[in-house]
This record gives C-alpha cells, sequence and structure tokens, in this order.
C-alpha cells in the first residue's frame, strides 16, 4: 500500500475530492509526468554510481557542423607549433610517470593549460585586428581569424577543467562560477569602463540613464563590489528631475532613500562574493541567503510601513511588482511605500538576483551567455520561477523532484558544477534569447556548455589543428573526454548501413572508427609531416625540429598501441624514400624518437635501411657497421667485415688505406676504448656488438700496418715488430678456425672472422714459418724466432681442421684462396680474378653464402675495375714490407 492513500473501500477525508478533481486536468497530468521522471533522473544519479549522463541537445548540429567544416591546414607560424608541442611533452614528461599519481597530474594539466593558453592568447593579440565596427556578438566578431575563433573556445575549455589555486598548501580547483565570471569579464565584456564613467556623471552617478542597468549588469557578472560601490557613490540628494531640475529626493524621502540602499548595500558587502569567495554551495554562501532573506523582509516591512502577513511580498520578484502596477492593490502600496517606487522597484531587483531569481537574472542579461554565467553563479533553483509562472501556486521552485536532482549531486563537486552548468544553459537558451544556429562560435559554446568535450574538438579541428590537437590530449588525460568505445560495444555491431544511416552514424569515419581524439592526432600528424619552415627556429639549445619528428612524436601519444604504431610505419617508410648517403642526422634523431617512443622494431628498421645505403652506395665501412649494429644485425656486420677483410688479403694489404678510412672506422682503429664508450651511451648492446665484430678486422689491419709502414713502431727493432705483426696475423687465423674446431663446422660458435678465409691467411702466415733468405734455419744454425710454440700450435690446429672438415668449406677456402692468387701481378695464368669468382658464385661455391651477398657483389664490382679496388692505388711501405710480400707470394704460388 502506497504512503498517503486510504484503504480499499474507503472514503476520503474532507477535502480530498477537491484535491483529486484538481489534479485531475491535462496540466497536471504533464506536471505529474514531468516530475515522476525527474524523480527517476534524481534516483538514478543519487544511487547508482555510474558516469551522469548529459543531455546534448547541440550534439547533432555540432556534428553536422564540423563535418562540414572539415580540417584546417597548419598555417600557425611555427613558434606556436613548436611552443605547443614542447608544453603538451612536458604534459607528458612531468605528468605521466610509471606510478598513477592522480595529485601530480592534475598540477601538471593545470599548469600546462595555463601556459599554452597564455601562449595562443599571445600569438592572438599580435594579429592585425580590423577596425571596422561591427553588431556585438557572442564570439571574437564576423571578422576574426579561425586561429581567433578557436583560442576563443579552447580558452574557455582549458579554464573550466585546469583553473587552480593554492589553499595553505594545497592544489584545489577553483570554483565553476569564479572561472566562468572572470572568463566572461575578459572575453565577452562589452561594457567596457561603463562604472568608471558613469561614477563620474553629474550631477550625480544616479542621474546616469544606464545607472541601474549598470548595478544589475555588475552583480549579474559576479563583480559584486562595482555594484556596491555604484550604490554607495549613488550621490541620491543630488538627483534632478523635470523639466526644472528640481531635486527628486527630499527630507524624510531622501533619507529613507540612503536607508535602504545602505542595509542593501550592507547585504552586497556580505556576500562571500563580495571577497571573490564563488564557492555557492558552501555554508558561507548558505548563511549569507538566510541572512539576506531576512534583511529583504525587514526591509520590506520599513518601506511599506507596516508588517504584513507572510505570503507573497512586493519584493518576492520584480515581475510580480510589476504586474501589480496596474491593479489597487499595487497602486495602494506604491502610494503608502515610504521609499520612492522607482528606488523600491530596482532595490527589488538587486535582492531578487542575489537571492537567485531566475526571472530576474533573465531580466538583467544582454544575451544568453551572460544570462549562463549569471544563473550558473547566482541561481537557486530551488527558487525557480516566480509563483505565478508555476501551475497550482507551487513554490518558487521547478517542483520538490527538480529539487533532488539538485541535490543528488555531492556539494561542491566538479561534476555538479557542470551539471548545473548545463542546466543554466538550457533555461538561458529556452528563455527570449536568440541562440544564432548558424554562428559555429555559439555551437561550440553551447557543446561546451553541454560538456559535450568531441563536438568542442570538432570545431576546433575546422579552425585550427594545434589548438584541436593539445586540447584534445589535455582532455583525455585530464578524463574529461570520455574514453572511445567502438560502436560494437554500445549493441550497435548487429545494425546493418541503412539502420546505421538512419541514426546518424558512420561506422566507417575516422571519428567513429579511432575516436575524436585519435582521429585528430592523425590528422595533425599528416599535416606536420608536409609543414615546411619549422627547422629556421631553434631552441635555446641551438637545436632545430623537422615537421616529420613533431608528427612522429604526435602519433607516440596516441590512444591506441596498434593505430599509432600502423601510422608510424607509414610515416616511416615515407622517410626512407627520403634517405641518402648523407642522411645520418636525419637517422639518428629518427632513430631517437622511434626508441624513445617504444617503437624498438621501427628503430632498428630505420638503422638498418641507412646501413644498407652507406653499405651500397659509400665507401663509409665503419659507418655502416655501426648502423647495422644500431639495427642489432650481427650478420650485417659481419657481411661488412668480411667485405673489408677480402679487400685486404686480395691486395695483401690494409684496406682502405688510412687516408681513405671514414670518420666511425677511424675513430674505432685510433681510439677504440672512447669511441665505443661513446656509442655505448647510445646503445650499450650495439656498443658490445660493434665491439666484438670489429676485432678480428683490426687485428689483420694491424699486421698490414706494421708489415707494410716502417713507421707504425718506430722504436721497435726489426725482429720485434715481426713478432707483433706475427702474434696479430695469428690471432685473426685462429678467430678464423673457431667454427670447425676439431674439423666440425659449427656456425653456433660466432666465430668473428670467416673460415671462408683461413687458407689465404695462412698463406699470409708462410713467411714466419721459414725465410728462405735465410739459410741458417736449414743448416741447423741458431735463429731467432718470430713465432712461438704456441703460435705455432695454433697454426698446425688450423690446418689440421681444414683437412678434417667437409668439403663445402675447404672448396670455399681455396676458391678464395685461387681469387687471391689471380689478384696478384702475374698471378694464375689462364684466368681472371672475376672470372674465378663469376665461376665460384655460379657453380654454387660457398664464397658467395660464407661471405654473403654484399661481399660476393662488392668484389664483382671491384675485380671488374667498378668498385672501390679498381680505384684504390696499393702503397706499401718501406723494402722489409715489400719483401715480406714478396716471400708470401713466392711460397703460397709455390705450395699446394
Amino acid at each position: 500500500m502506497w504512503l498517503g492513500m486510504p484503504e480499499r473501500g474507503g472514503l476520503p477525508d474532507i477535502g480530498e475530492e477537491s484535491d483529486l478533481l484538481m489534479l485531475a486536468t491535462p496540466a497536471a497530468t504533464e506536471r505529474v509526468r514531468r516530475e515522476a521522471e525527474d524523480i527517476f533522473r534524481a534516483s538514478a544519479m543519487h544511487g547508482g554510481g555510474a558516469a551522469r549522463r548529459r543531455e546534448l541537445r547541440y550534439a547533432a548540429l555540432a556534428k553536422d557542423v564540423y563535418q562540414h567544416m572539415g580540417t584546417a591546414a597548419v598555417t600557425e607560424p611555427p613558434q606556436v607549433i613548436l611552443g605547443t608541442e614542447n608544453l603538451i611533452a612536458k604534459l607528458y614528461d612531468e605528468g605521466v610517470g610509471e606510478a598513477e599519481d592522480d595529485e601530480k597530474m592534475d598540477e601538471t594539466l593545470a599548469t600546462v593549460a595555463g601556459r599554452v593558453a597564455a601562449l595562443w592568447k599571445d600569438h592572438v593579440d599580435k594579429l592585425p585586428h580590423p577596425t571596422e565596427e561591427h553588431a556585438a556578438e557572442i564570439g571574437p566578431g564576423p571578422h576574426a581569424t579561425p586561429f581567433e575563433k578557436a583560442n576563443y573556445l579552447a580558452n574557455l575549455a582549458l579554464q573550466i577543467h585546469h583553473t587552480r589555486y593554492e589553499d595553505r598548501g594545497v592544489i584545489r580547483a577553483e570554483p565553476l562560477p569564479e572561472t566562468l565570471f572572470r572568463w566572461l569579464n575578459d572575453y565577452h565584456d562589452m561594457y567596457g569602463n561603463q562604472v568608471d564613467e558613469i561614477l563620474r556623471h553629474r550631477p550625480s552617478p544616479a542621474c546616469h540613464s544606464l545607472f541601474w542597468q549598470a548595478v544589475f549588469v555588475a552583480l549579474l557578472r559576479g563583480k559584486v563590489t562595482d555594484a556596491a560601490r555604484l550604490l554607495d557613490n549613488a550621490g541620491w540628494g543630488h538627483v534632478r528631475r523635470g523639466p526644472r531640475g528640481d531635486y527628486a529626493y527630499v527630507d524624510r524621502a531622501l533619507e529613507n532613500v540612503q536607508r535602504a540602499v545602505e542595509e542593501t548595500v550592507g547585504v552586497l558587502e556580505n556576500c562571500p562574493g563580495f571577497v571573490g569567495d564563488w564557492d555557492i554551495c558552501s555554508s558561507d554562501w548558505t548563511l549569507f541567503r538566510v541572512r539576506a532573506q531576512g534583511s529583504l523582509e525587514h526591509l520590506r516591512r520599513f518601506a511599506e510601513g507596516k508588517d504584513t502577513a507572510w505570503g507573497e511580498s512586493t519584493f518576492s520578484a520584480s515581475v510580480a511588482s510589476t504586474r501589480s502596477h496596474g491593479s489597487l492593490t499595487g497602486l495602494a502600496r506604491r502610494a503608502e511605500s515610504q521609499v520612492p517606487w522607482e528606488i523600491y522597484e530596482n532595490l527589488n531587483i538587486i535582492f531578487d538576483i542575489v537571492l537567485g531569481q531566475q526571472g530576474a537574472i533573465l531580466e538583467a542579461a544582454q544575451d544568453w551567455l551572460e544570462a549562463t554565467v549569471g544563473l550558473l553563479g547566482w541561481w537557486d533553483e530551488r527558487r525557480g520561477k516566480a509563483d505565478n509562472n508555476t501551475p497550482f501556486g507551487m513554490s518558487q521552485s521547478f517542483s520538490r523532484s527538480q529539487a533532488l536532482v539538485v541535490a543528488s549531486a555531492p556539494v561542491g563537486d566538479a561534476e555538479s558544477y557542470l551539471d548545473r552548468l548545463a542546466r543554466a544553459f538550457h533555461a538561458a537558451v529556452e528563455s527570449d534569447f536568440h541562440f544564432n544556429s548558424q554562428n559555429p562560435v555559439e555551437i561550440g559554446m553551447a557543446c561546451m556548455f553541454e560538456d559535450n568535450v568531441k563536438g568542442v574538438i570538432g570545431l576546433l579541428r575546422g579552425w585550427s589543428l594545434p589548438i584541436a590537437a593539445a586540447v584534445a590530449e589535455i582532455a583525455s588525460l585530464g578524463k574529461w573526454l570520455p574514453q572511445h568505445q567502438p560502436s560494437g560495444a554500445f549493441g550497435l555491431a548487429d545494425l546493418d548501413m541503412d539502420d546505421l544511416e538512419v541514426l546518424g552514424m558512420d561506422p566507417g569515419a575516422p571519428d567513429e572508427v579511432d575516436g575524436i581524439k585519435d582521429s585528430t592526432l592523425v590528422q595533425y600528424a599528416q599535416a606536420l609531416a608536409d609543414y615546411d619552415g619549422l627547422s629556421a627556429v631553434k631552441d635555446k639549445f641551438g637545436v632545430s625540429r623537422e615537421g616529420w619528428e613533431l608528427s612522429m612524436s604526435v602519433l607516440g601519444r596516441m590512444d591506441s598501441p596498434e593505430r599509432s604504431e600502423e601510422m608510424v610505419r607509414d610515416l616511416v617508410q615515407h622517410l626512407f624514400q627520403e634517405l641518402h648517403v648523407d642522411s645520418n642526422e636525419m637517422v639518428d634523431r629518427l632513430w631517437t624518437l622511434l626508441s624513445e617512443l617504444g617503437m624498438v622494431d621501427y628503430a632498428e628498421e630505420t638503422a638498418e635501411t641507412y646501413g644498407e645505403i652507406l653499405a651500397r652506395d659509400s665507401h663509409r665501412y665503419g659507418e655502416a657497421m655501426w648502423y647495422y649494429a644500431l639495427a642489432h644485425r650481427p650478420h650485417k656486420v659481419r657481411e661488412v667485415m668480411n667485405l673489408l677483410i677480402s679487400y685486404s688479403l686480395i691486395q695483401s694489404t690494409a684496406f682502405p688505406p688510412a687516408n681513405d678510412l671514414d670518420d666511425y672506422l677511424h675513430k674505432l682503429l685510433i681510439d677504440r676504448k672512447n669511441t665505443l664508450e661513446e656509442c655505448a651511451k647510445q646503445d650499450m648492446e650495439a656498443a658490445e656488438l660493434l665491439g666484438k665484430m670489429l676485432s678480428g678486422y683490426a687485428s689483420l689491419r694491424q699486421f698490414y700496418d706494421i708489415r707494410d709502414n716502417d713507421n707504425a713502431l718506430p722504436h721497435a727493432t726489426p725482429h720485434s715488430r715481426r713478432q707483433q705483426a706475427a702474434a696479430a696475423l695469428i690471432s685473426v687465423v685462429a678467430s678464423s678456425d673457431d667454427n670447425i674446431r676439431g674439423g666440425l663446422l659449427d656456425q653456433t660458435r660466432d666465430g668473428i672472422v670467416s673460415e671462408d678465409f683461413l687458407l689465404a691467411l695462412l698463406g699470409e702466415a708462410l713467411v714466419f714459418i721459414s725465410d728462405p733468405d735465410n739459410t741458417n734455419v736449414h743448416l741447423g744454425q741458431s735463429a731467432v724466432p718470430a713465432i712461438t710454440l704456441d703460435q705455432i700450435d695454433t697454426i698446425l690446429k688450423a690446418v689440421e681442421d681444414l683437412q678434417a672438415v667437409g668439403s663445402r668449406v675447404y672448396i670455399a677456402c681455396d676458391d678464395f684462396l685461387q681469387l687471391v692468387l689471380a689478384s696478384a701481378p702475374g698471378g694464375l695464368k689462364g684466368a681472371t680474378p672475376a672470372d674465378l669468382l663469376k665461376k665460384s658464385t655460379a657453380g654454387g661455391g660457398s664464397l658467395a653464402v660464407a661471405g654473403g651477398s654484399l661481399v660476393a657483389s662488392q668484389l664483382q664490382k671491384s675485380l671488374s675495375g667498378a668498385g672501390p679496388l679498381g680505384k684504390v692505388a696499393v702503397k706499401r711501405g718501406g723494402t722489409g714490407g715489400r719483401r715480406w710480400v714478396r716471400r708470401r707470394r713466392a711460397r703460397m704460388s709455390s705450395g699446394d
């Protein structure tokens, strides 16, 4: 049984029948329906715990407008683009950490939002402003640039969500009314210095035709001090009226005016808004309105000169008092009033505004924007409209159910303020104010007040991509942009295209697929990739940035990792087409940026691609090896090293010559330790790989340098030089033998030097085994050997392993040896080096496999005269070096 209802069959009490008859009307039915809906919404919001769903009346209109607007081109100056990007990057650097810290994030968001808004406003202030006059309207004006329109809307969005202040060391959110009052006075001020002009008016400010309007507007816009100042300095004793200019208020009338005004000023001075406190949900405001109501009653009794029954007061509503002018009761009250009636009425309006009467607030506003902000700050939603505007004599409120809606939100909560802002906006546009649905700025304001962030970003995108992207990222991190949900998440996956078209949805639209944030970032990144002029601007460290760098950074901040990687891959592939041998600076930046974004695969692909360009189109072998190492491609590093070893063995001299070394290779050979330490700062793994792979080539080169250059060891004796040369060469022999230890090929041992070079290396070592010019060795007389027993043991093991290993390895070694012999002056008869190489690769020889396709192709070019071997003149050092070579050639040609 419902509470308050009689039992079945019982008779209603006296009076109930009339009440039931009163409710049996269409108006009452509509009222009950609205109350039921309001109670349901209030209970759902209060107990459901789910996110509050606001009514978005202008969402469809906004979507249609921004879809027709399209996407703006990026025409902003580099300083604005780079400044915005730096601030957004700071947001991620300082606000986003490994562990979630909501307080730190909120503080960083507030800081960045304030700075980026100041950056945009500074740019707007530098833009040329037209001097033509135009009618006052909402927005920056009909002649404003798209950037000005975007700044107008974005500045409001950022202030609403991220205005903070410090209270005893704690960062707190500023009450929304205070924020909007300040924004309104900065961006929608149609009055200028009107208050000061009125105060300077003579014979008195109260004589000015706009005096009372200025008081009402000052209150409406949160300038309580200005309203009090106008009333306090009105100069009532100097007000003149009539054709003869008589004083309007004298004697007792003047005293009553001053007393009534003083009491009103006292009420205003006790208002928390007088000292800038606009937390309207606080106890201070509740107490103020209770006291203001008491002051109103006291002033009413004084003005009317008698006590009246508690009921409708002439101070209760300006509309009511105006409406009663023509009635006998109104005329009688006007005649009996101790305060001049025009003063009485205007003070009445002041109290109506202060006590939150909706009609008075709307009456004082000049447009719906001013009305919305005024309602947000002053409206007492439990009072609502005037009594006679509500059916059945309801109290001054929408209804008890709507009071439940107001009370359902936590007091002072940001969400409750946003709900209140939406209700204030709807109340304003439902009044007599004109809403221009043809003005995108007004539509954007509507989206902002309805908390339709998606609509706001869509409109911003049509004016300025940098602003739209920044607002989207800040809104996403600030959690006031709802997280994107695919259409299927809302039960739309089973609908066909016709159904979706009826619903006004395009599942293939970028905003529907990627979400408004990611879609905006993709469009911004694509525009940045083609933007020229950024490199002309340098930061405080003298570093400039290219458009593709900013594009990559923007794509890296997308919500969808899969979509982000897809777009980055497309951009990287596009950049690959622009790479050439001198793109090292661009590659380094690209590698660093991709690594910072966590896209390691793309970073390695970039380094590998550039390494291939260097290996193919240049002789910068050391640089190519470094980028292959940076790509973590050991087989590629090995290919370049094998190429250098091949060239060196074929010429029997160090290749490239010292004067042809690229910077990377030169540093690695001359100052290996420090160079690898510098490389390790960029990538430790790459530095270790390069240092390991380079050791074999470096040792072989050391052997040739000692042998061919008499100045290599200036203080060493000839015998000591031979010993050090032999030690370097035999270490290379040992490395080449690693993979065939015991006569078994095992590539997992990862030998530094390929086994294909073993026969040629052993040929180089023959000169240390016996010396035809020194017959003492053969006659058994004493001689000082150049190699030790351990080194001899290493050579013998290599020979044994080579003899025991499979035929494929031995054939590859023999093929390369024949190539070396054919390359020597007066080499093999009946064959050229190019013929031997062609025969080896065409016949399935293992040279092309073990040495790599790079080695085979480069050797083919070189031996035909088109490669580096055909261009480098072989120069050897002193007579000792030439004698070693002659011995080596003789021994290798005479052996099997």
